[in-house]
């Protein structure tokens, strides 16, 4: 086989897997070795508000913008341009990121490697599905709707640990606002509002904003 038509067999082979993965029922992001999205599926544009046309060609840094439930971004110092070895293997992991017209979306993202032969091409494809309330969340919800909950009269302590302006900050998460939003209406820095958010989750004994939220509903 010569370089041309082995160009072609390895072009014919990613072309089959964006389109396998595409036809899934999760949002499909193709990241190329240069960081720019070349994949994008129906359901990545229904997610996020972006049409194909909109972002291929893109950072994926710049559509994306990923951060964790502390506040800090995750698209920093992506490694998704380093080699890797053969059998790599990237861990699903819960996200916080943005629409096209700026809504916080909840989201759960597990990637793939392609084989080694098409990384020079594709280095990583995100398949995104948004989370739902966690049920914890999702019953306390309800409760507050009905106007009934059952944990009144055992009611956490743990919120007693926070400092005013931790209290201030968890208020504000209630609320749904995030981070540059917080930041905003305490006239603080973002830096400032992910070190609360930190030392919230730590005093609480929980592992994300959610489960905060929902000792601070229960409170409530």
């Amino acid at each position: 086989m010569d370089e041309i038509e082995a160009s072609v067999e390895l072009d014919q082979r990613l072309a089959d897997l964006h389109d396998s993965l595409g036809r899934t029922s999760d949002a499909m992001i193709a990241i190329g070795p240069d960081l720019r999205i070349v994949g994008w599926n129906d359901a990545a544009t229904n997610l996020f508000g972006y049409s194909a046309e909109d972002v291929i060609g893109r950072r994926c840094d710049e559509v994306l913008q990923w951060w964790d439930r502390c506040g800090n971004p995750v698209c920093e110092g992506c490694s998704a341009a380093e080699a890797g070895p053969e059998d790599e293997v990237r861990a699903t992991r819960e996200v916080l990121g943005r629409t096209s017209d700026g809504a916080t979306l909840w989201l759960s993202a597990s990637s793939i490697v392609p084989p080694v032969e098409l990384r020079d091409q594709c280095r990583l494809v995100h398949l995104i599905r948004e989370v739902g309330l966690p049920p914890e969340l999702e019953r306390l919800v309800v409760e507050r709707l009905e106007g009934w909950s059952p944990a009144r009269d055992h009611e956490p302590k743990e919120l007693d640990a926070l400092t005013r302006r931790e209290r201030e900050v968890l208020a504000l998460l209630t609320e749904g606002l995030d981070g540059p939003a917080i930041a905003k209406r305490l006239f603080v820095s973002p830096l400032t509002v992910r070190n609360h958010v930190q030392h919230i989750l730590t005093k609480l004994d929980v592992h994300s904003r959610a489960e905060a939220v929902a000792l601070a509903l229960r409170r409530r």
